[in-house]
């Protein structure tokens, strides 16, 4: 199914508000407390020059005084900032009905058929591990980067093939080279974490999308970083991080793998070579 542009950045921008309901939240919270107390002082001050009534003489006119007005407009208008911000503005973010079903742009065939081969692609890849290992092997490229560099090449040729109208891009390089900003910032916030591989962020009216994930193995060995952009069609999610973290923890997998078969020959012959010299 087609989209829109318009649509397509009414998504992105319900997305990144999603994300980030807590803090809309707070803002508006605080912009209604604010506004609140402008308006009370405001109300007060025009009611102290101008009472409403000179020489009150019930109960209701006692309460007609400056300081009962600005506190009941106060309280008056924190009751609506609470309504809004609870009930209206974040409405959108508690999966209703009727909102799902206004403003759901998404193919769920499609989408579906997507997350399908990615979890094929996770399956081939380990179901075809000795013939991954042989040909890393017989190719010599044995070192971390070079481990990294086929799976995330074959996951970016699964994607493109198997996905249509997708057009991913993957860039496998060390983490000094690292230089854009948005880059840093997504390397930055997986290192604070020891519990993530992977982040990613979406742009929501042009440009790129862009994941980034860290491959670390020990604090001998320098870290590898894959950077993943994708169309602005095509933006990323949950399955997508679930699938790059998949390549990376088999990445360290594979590559501790591969040095513990090349070291194993080298011990073999050495207990040979030992063997023949005890005989002589």
């Amino acid at each position: 199914m087609v989209k829109s542009r318009f649509f397509q950045v009414i998504s992105r921008l319900l997305d990144w508000a999603d994300k980030r309901k807590k803090e809309l939240h707070f803002l508006s919270m605080i912009f209604f407390i604010v506004f609140a107390a402008l308006m009370g002082g405001e109300v007060y001050y025009k009611y102290s020059k101008n009472p409403m009534f000179e020489s009150p003489s019930n109960i209701v006119e006692h309460l007609a005084i400056p300081l009962f007005i600005s506190l009941f407009t106060i309280a008056l208008v924190l009751f609506f900032g609470v309504f809004f911000t609870s009930f209206v503005m974040m409405a959108p973010f508690k999966k209703l009905k009727l909102f799902k079903m206004e403003l759901e742009f998404d193919d769920k065939y499609e989408k579906e058929l997507m997350i399908a081969n990615q979890f094929t692609f996770i399956s081939t890849m380990l179901q075809n591990n000795p013939y991954t290992i042989e040909e890393l092997i017989s190719d010599s490229s044995t070192e971390l980067n070079d481990v990294v560099e086929k799976l995330s090449l074959n996951y970016k040729r699964f994607v493109n093939e198997y996905n249509s109208g997708v057009c991913l891009e993957i860039d496998v390089c060390k983490e000094e080279d690292v230089v854009a900003k948005q880059e840093q910032k997504l390397l930055e916030e997986i290192k604070r974490s020891s519990y993530i591989s992977n982040a990613y962020v979406n742009r929501i009216l042009s440009g790129n999308n862009l994941m980034v994930g860290l491959v670390e193995v020990s604090k001998d060995l320098d870290n590898v970083v894959i950077i993943t952009r994708s169309n602005y069609d095509y933006p990323f999610d949950h399955y997508d991080n679930e699938s790059l973290a998949s390549v990376i923890e088999y990445s360290i997998i594979l590559y501790e793998m591969i040095n513990m078969i090349t070291f194993l020959p080298e011990d073999t012959d050495e207990s040979k070579e030992d063997s023949g010299s005890e005989k002589g």
